[in-house]
């Protein structure tokens, strides 16, 4: 079973600083991550597995509170999850 979050705050405290779905890198290493904003724009792609998990910083830049999108491919069971989070500054 996988936990998606509903929100993320990247303020370095420890919880909750970075986009983590709980239980995919230990079961899908290989699940694909994609975050886009909230007009479509895609800000990142990564491997589940790789322990990039999207820190709110998009070219360097720290993205504002608000909306994001999320998509995650899950090939080895031939699903695809999407939906929305927020960003807390």
């Amino acid at each position: 079973a996988i936990k998606i979050p509903i929100f993320i705050s990247p303020d370095g405290n420890g919880e909750n600083d970075k986009f983590v779905v709980e239980g995919l890198a230990e079961g899908y290493p290989d699940a694909e991550v994609t975050i886009f904003d909230r007009w479509g724009k895609k800000l990142t792609t990564y491997k589940a597995g790789d322990d990039t998990d999207w820190d709110g910083v998009y070219n360097g830049h720290k993205m504002p509170s608000t909306d994001y999108w999320y998509e995650i491919n899950i090939q080895d069971i031939d699903k695809i999850y999407t939906g929305h989070f927020t960003l807390l500054r």
